[in-house]
């Protein structure tokens, strides 16, 4: 297969991922992402055997996942837990190694025993980005997502150096524990020394060309995305472990980029973000999928063995992961025993308390694409020229215990943990909280990104945002069912209206269509959320909001280049159904309709009354003097609702906003966007 086609394919399965994922949220991404790479490969075939060289794989793709994941570590949470982290990291690792060295050689007497440590070693390390997306399934407390995180940052080069010693003795049949011991202290303490120089290096060049006025917002994000390539490659060269200087890098340039603050700093890092969000998605996809297609070619031979009983490999495979979960599991218990058991530990853990964090942490270290590479890289010969024992074989267990481990993690791990109703454990105080950090945010980033030319449009912009956050401010803002109910009512009889003006022949035909319509999609999304349908659907739905917004646009462009007038026709049918609202809105509120809260019909009032304020002073041409240039505040509108947007789906992936709140606020976006696509 040509190298262009594979990558279109790596691509194509990637976003495919991303749909599966929104349709089955209970499945981890990082399985629906294997699964997609063995679809792969029964579909091609031989066609799609692709060998990779392990070295060039964590090269290309494990140091920029492992250097994104430092930068955005909870740097509070991994200090705090610096002690229990480098024990996971370094002795658990080695813990690890010996007890699935021995076990494989007491099964298999024909692996030597070096060979043996080479497999646990390779199992030592638990995969960042399965620890990253399971973090989505589970209700994990600070303490146990800090453990996980820290881990997987920092125990990759613990058994990449353990993997190699163990090889080495393999091969040559000799091991020396002092040299081991001295090269291991090197790479791993020369590493994060080397990782930590780097940072000053790069921020102190970062500054200077900062300073003399050549940084660009290009150079900046291309340093930032190659910087984890050229400290992975400069550790290499020095023989130290690249992956801990990429992780020393990531943690101290995001401390020291943190201390600038300005304009300036803002563009840089809202860019940044979105470049690294994109690529670390990407990346993450093209590493799961390549697993899946690697697998079937891991366990085709020793499969078709017929030297072995296939029965009993597989219990080969349970056994192995049995020990490594049962050391796992010992090794976490009591290390809490010991943590908490201690005198200045103030809230001591009861005996049920402590095995059912270790049982978290335990199922939450799954194996993945580390130690897959890893696994690989074994030599196809010994230092007489015979044939690596097992090889064949020992790869298809590491295979089989990688797909157990990412199993059990996905499945056990939402039960130990369950996520309760998200929205139950934050009060509306603490929702009307998030969401004006969120607007925060965007006006934060709406000020860095100011003009001279779109001022006047930022300040209005600016100036709405803080209204809805006196608002949010004034109430909880969380919209109740029956205020759902009162907006499907007041759409429905601003359509009605329309329908009977259209019949009568009192409206522009074409105008008050296109405005039916904009009130139809609104009033379906809010349909949707009344009845709670599949976010695929509401996914789909925000799409083509989004295509017709940007079709909306170039239609209208390419309307006033012709010299056309349908501007009137749309502001007068506007008004009209803006007029329709607030009439039935007082009517409402004079009738007292037992149906909807007060509160709610007074504050959509207010939405009405001021967007039939703006549509009557558009009706006369005036809304050019109250808002300078319309194109630049239309553009700033757009580009607000989209960093609104941006900032939602941060707080979501990061965990600060629960998944129902983040929805009930990406559908306000979408709401607004609508709206926005009718303005003229």
């Amino acid at each position: 297969m040509a190298t262009f086609e594979f990558i279109l394919l790596l691509a194509a399965a990637v976003l495919i991922s991303s749909v599966i994922e929104q349709v089955l949220p209970r499945i981890s991404l990082p399985l629906v992402q294997i699964a997609l790479g063995l679809v792969l490969v029964l579909l091609l075939g031989n066609s799609a055997n692709v060998t990779f060289n392990p070295s060039f794989f964590l090269f290309l793709f494990v140091a920029p996942l492992l250097y994104n994941d430092a930068r955005e570590a909870d740097k509070v949470g991994l200090w705090r837990n610096r002690t229990a982290i480098l024990s996971l990291a370094i002795g658990l690792v080695i813990a690890i190694m010996l007890a699935v060295g021995f076990t494989l050689h007491l099964l298999v007497p024909s692996i030597p025993l070096a060979a043996a440590f080479a497999l646990g070693a390779a199992l030592g390390p638990t995969d960042a980005v399965a620890v990253t997306a399971l973090k989505g399934t589970a209700d994990l407390e600070r303490r146990e997502a800090a453990l996980l995180s820290g881990e997987a940052l920092i125990n990759d080069a613990t058994g990449v150096v353990s993997f190699q010693f163990a090889v080495a003795a393999a091969v040559t049949g000799s091991f020396s524990l002092l040299d081991a011991s001295e090269n291991f202290v090197l790479s791993f303490f020369g590493g994060i020394l080397l990782g930590i120089l780097f940072a000053f290096l790069a921020y102190f060049v970062l500054n200077r060309i900062g300073n003399s006025g050549l940084e660009s917002t290009t150079f900046h994000v291309l340093f930032d995305v190659l910087l984890p390539f050229l400290v992975f490659f400069t550790a290499e060269t020095c023989h130290v472990s690249g992956i801990l200087a990429v992780v020393a890098t990531g943690l101290v340039m995001s401390g020291l980029t943190a201390q600038v603050i300005g304009p300036a700093s803002s563009r840089l890092n809202i860019v940044s973000t979105s470049v690294w969000k994109v690529l670390t998605f990407t990346l993450n996809g093209i590493v799961f999928v390549m697993l899946g297609m690697q697998l079937p070619g891991a366990l085709q031979s020793t499969w078709g063995d017929l030297s072995i009983d296939n029965l009993t490999i597989i219990g080969y495979v349970f056994a192995l992961t049995a020990v490594l979960v049962g050391v796992r599991f010992i090794w976490v218990f009591l290390m809490d025993r010991l943590r908490h058991g201690r005198p200045v530990s103030d809230h001591p853990l009861t005996l049920r308390e402590s095995a059912h964090s270790a049982l978290v942490a335990t199922c939450g270290g799954p194996k993945g694409a580390v130690t897959l590479s890893i696994i690989f890289s074994l030599p196809y010969l010994v230092a007489d020229g015979s044939a690596f024992p097992q090889r064949e074989l020992i790869i298809f267990l590491a295979s089989g215990i990688i797909l157990l481990t990412l199993i059990i993690a996905n499945f056990a791990l939402p039960l130990l943990a369950p996520q309760t109703d998200e929205k139950a454990k934050f009060s509306p105080a603490d929702i009307a909280n998030l969401k004006i950090e969120v607007m925060r945010q965007v006006i934060s980033s709406l000020l860095s990104a100011r003009t001279e030319e779109n001022a006047t449009a930022t300040r209005v912009v600016v100036k709405a945002y803080s209204e809805r956050i006196d608002r949010i401010r004034a109430r909880a803002d969380i919209e109740r069912p029956e205020t759902t109910k009162l907006r499907i009512d007041v759409l429905r009889h601003q359509q009605d209206l329309l329908v009977t003006l259209i019949e009568r022949g009192e409206v522009d035909e074409v105008a008050a269509t296109d405005e039916i319509r904009r009130l139809a999609r609104k009033q379906n999304l809010l349909r949707h959320r009344e009845k709670n349908r599949w976010v695929f659907i509401m996914a789909i739905s925000h799409f083509a909001t989004t295509l017709r917004v940007t079709w909306r646009s170039i239609a209208m462009a390419m309307e006033q280049a012709r010299g056309g007038n349908s501007d009137e026709a749309v502001r007068h049918v506007r008004a009209i159904a803006e007029r329709c609202a607030v009439n039935r809105l007082r009517h409402l509120r004079e009738t007292g309709e037992p149906a909807y809260p007060p509160e709610s019909v007074n504050d959509l009032l207010m939405i009405h009354l001021a967007a039939l304020r703006a549509a009557e002073s558009a009706e006369t041409g005036s809304e050019t003097t109250a808002f300078g240039a319309i194109d630049h505040l239309d553009k700033v509108q757009r580009f607000a609702y989209h960093l609104e947007i941006e900032q939602i789906q941060n707080a979501y992936e990061s965990g600060v906003i629960p998944r129902s709140v983040a929805k009930e606020m990406h559908d306000n976006v979408y709401l607004m966007l609508v709206d926005l696509e009718g303005d003229i």
